[in-house]
């Protein structure tokens, strides 16, 4: 994994610039935020954990945790903020101070979601040995949920991503896999769709019937869910993805190895390149 390049979306000019000066903070990998008053940074290197926190217009580095790199943040308000990381790593922040919970798998995580605060889910995998897995998290305790056969047909190494919108959860991985949950049903492989051939990095929507997933190692891997099915894309000029991010239906922000930053429309199809200001590969 690489640097997250920390960069902000400014003004209608739709340039890039540097959030702040992530020097001694190691690779960061994920942001997440109530507000833009109230934003997260996580990540770490080979010493540990690096934690950013924006309160107001300054970005402060609060004491991280005692623990391996993070990898994925993700929270329901100020004093309710989860991250998980490297070795089973997952810690909850409480508004004053993190707490480390009991590693459910010496497995790497990389990805948490919830609906709710009463139930999260968390994805993982070590990759390029390990085996995947996926947890649910509720009143304290880890459920292991079994990936059988049936879930992983395309015999992915990882689980990279976890998101949901509705009653829905998405979790996607490697070697193009995707699997759904739907209310109090099973989990369930979905079909990513031809082209769909290689590691699904990250996901995001705005809604159930419009869905961003992006990937790919050796080139750019997009797909779409309509509300009915996925439809994958492969952009051999545009270097893996690693990032994306929507607040509209017309449009992801999407970023990736060597830099590379985005727009895509998910209506169209469209993939276009901006202006990067550094080669450090982007993650979200």
């Amino acid at each position: 994994m690489r640097a997250l390049l920390p960069l902000l979306l400014a003004g209608c000019a739709a340039s890039w610039s540097e959030a702040f000066d992530p020097s001694g903070d190691g690779y960061l990998s994920s942001v997440w935020g109530t507000s833009d008053d109230d934003v997260w940074v996580v990540g770490g290197d080979d010493d540990g954990a690096s934690v950013r926190h924006k309160v107001g217009d300054d970005w402060t580095r609060p004491e991280p945790p005692d623990v391996p790199l993070l990898v994925w943040v993700h929270g329901f308000g100020p004093d309710d903020v989860w991250s998980v990381g490297l070795d089973g790593t997952v810690v909850h922040w409480d508004g004053t101070s993190w707490e480390q919970l009991p590693a459910p798998t010496d497995q790497d995580l990389w990805g948490v979601f919830g609906h709710t605060p009463d139930e999260l889910w968390i994805v993982g995998g070590t990759v390029g040995g390990g085996r995947p897995v996926l947890f649910r998290l509720a009143g304290g305790t880890f459920e292991e949920v079994e990936i059988t056969s049936d879930l992983n047909p395309r015999q992915a190494r990882a689980l990279f991503k976890v998101w949901g919108t509705g009653d829905t959860t998405w979790i996607v991985g490697g070697n193009g896999t995707i699997l759904r949950k739907q209310g109090a049903g099973d989990w369930a492989f979905v079909s990513p769709g031809a082209g769909a051939t290689e590691d699904w990095v990250s996901l995001w929507g705005t809604s159930g019937d419009r869905i961003t997933v992006v990937g790919g190692r050796t080139r750019a891997q997009v797909g779409v869910w309509d509300g009915s099915a996925w439809t994958t894309t492969v952009h051999d000029d545009v270097p893996g993805l690693n990032a994306v991010w929507s607040g509209r239906a017309d449009e992801a922000i999407v970023g990736g190895v060597g830099g590379w930053v985005g727009r895509f429309d998910p209506g169209t199809g469209a993939l276009t390149a901006e202006t990067p200001i550094s080669p450090i590969d982007v993650h979200a």
